[in-house]
């Protein structure tokens, strides 16, 4: 019992030994591990001299007009003719920044990228196109708040780069392209929808004279028939001798009373050639005809309304005086390149803690490593 506690006690000792020897190497070998780490800090250092500047993740919010904004579109879209809303005019702007060929024409003007590093002009081309796509437009997310996570409000440009004032006038660029771009889409969609508006004014005051004309030819033919039929029956009148009209009132009686009829099956000479040669004159002496023609008068009131109809002028009046026909008024949306957000992505601190670390450990091994390769020799020598 008293030999396996000397045993226990001997195997305790020498751990205590050799931990104590694994401090002492990593002391003794202080000035090599110093070493590792500071090259370790200068190759980090170097690193990011080398570099032209850090990079950063810009991110910038589309957000729409500006309720202030939005009134000044009240009277025009008023009239209903042609709306102009908020969300429709960030769709818009959405439309033109997501086709991505107004950034790379600010790309290309603030040279983003050098075109002396390409072989040729393809070659940068298709570079310019490459950065371009790595452009990101964010929809919002999470608005309603249901689900958890990130809460995105509004559209964001997101994109990264390693030169704040290069990227500020890129974005300074695109905004003003892509809101020249929706205001001139405007304009062209107010002038077709004017111009169609007119064509079809037009289509139906056209129709509304056809109709007339065929209204007025349908009376000249009605009168005509009529007119041949009254001749026909006066000449029979007067072959007949029957000036005056001779239908009279017939009485019959009924159970429930007398009463009066005249019977509509009598022959019309029977009325007399005086009154029917008259019913001719008057019908061929007849100046204006357009009131007999009973369709007329509703069909002139519809020509005269469509005439009289100023909707179209007044629309045009209105929308000009919208800022979507000013020259330096006009913005589809609330973007400001001031309040673009720059977050550094290349975490220098981290990166030189980092080198900090694995300088030492990578010292600390090589001296371990060291000692134990030497007392491996002395103990070769000596036995």
């Amino acid at each position: 019992m008293d030999d396996a506690k000397i045993t226990y006690a001997k195997v305790a000792h020498d751990d205590e030994l050799d931990l104590f020897e694994f401090l002492v190497t990593l002391w003794d070998g202080k000035w090599k591990i110093l070493g590792a780490v500071i090259i370790a800090v200068l190759g980090t250092l170097g690193y990011f001299a080398t570099k032209p500047s850090p990079n950063f993740k810009a991110t910038t919010e589309i957000k729409p007009i500006t309720s202030f904004n939005a009134e000044r579109y009240r009277q025009s879209n008023a009239l209903g003719f042609f709306e102009v809303t908020p969300n429709m005019l960030l769709n818009l702007y959405i439309e033109q920044v997501d086709e991505r060929s107004i950034f790379e024409e600010a790309i290309r003007k603030f040279q983003l990228l050098d075109p002396e590093k390409f072989e040729d002009e393809q070659a940068f081309d298709e570079a310019v196109i490459v950065l371009a796509s790595t452009i990101e437009i964010l929809p919002p997310i999470n608005v309603d708040g249901v689900n958890k996570g990130d809460v995105q409000r509004y559209w964001t440009i997101v994109f990264e780069y390693n030169d704040v004032a290069k990227w500020k006038q890129v974005l300074s660029l695109v905004n003003s392209s892509a809101n020249q771009s929706v205001q001139k889409i405007l304009q062209q969609r107010f002038q077709t929808s004017l111009s169609v508006a007119e064509q079809k004014r037009d289509f139906e005051l056209e129709d509304i004279e056809v109709q007339i004309a065929n209204a007025s030819a349908d009376y000249e033919a009605k009168m005509s028939v009529k007119l041949a039929f009254l001749r026909e029956q006066a000449a029979v009148a007067r072959k007949m001798g029957v000036a005056k009209s001779t239908i009279e009132a017939q009485t019959f009686s009924s159970q429930n009373g007398v009463l009066a009829n005249v019977s509509t099956e009598m022959p019309f000479y029977l009325r007399g050639y005086e009154a029917i040669e008259k019913e001719i004159e008057l019908i061929e002496s007849r100046e204006n005809k357009e009131v007999f023609i009973s369709s007329l008068l509703e069909l002139e009131q519809k020509k005269r309304t469509l005439e009289q109809d100023k909707t179209l002028e007044r629309a045009e009046a209105l929308f000009s005086a919208t800022p979507i026909v000013s020259d330096n008024d006009f913005s589809a949306v609330s973007v400001s390149v001031e309040a673009t957000t720059f977050e550094t992505q290349n975490k220098f601190s981290l990166m030189l803690a980092l080198a900090v670390v694995l300088g030492g450990i990578i010292g600390a091994l090589y001296v371990l490593i060291a000692s134990a390769i030497r007392s491996r020799k002395q103990t070769l020598i000596t036995s």
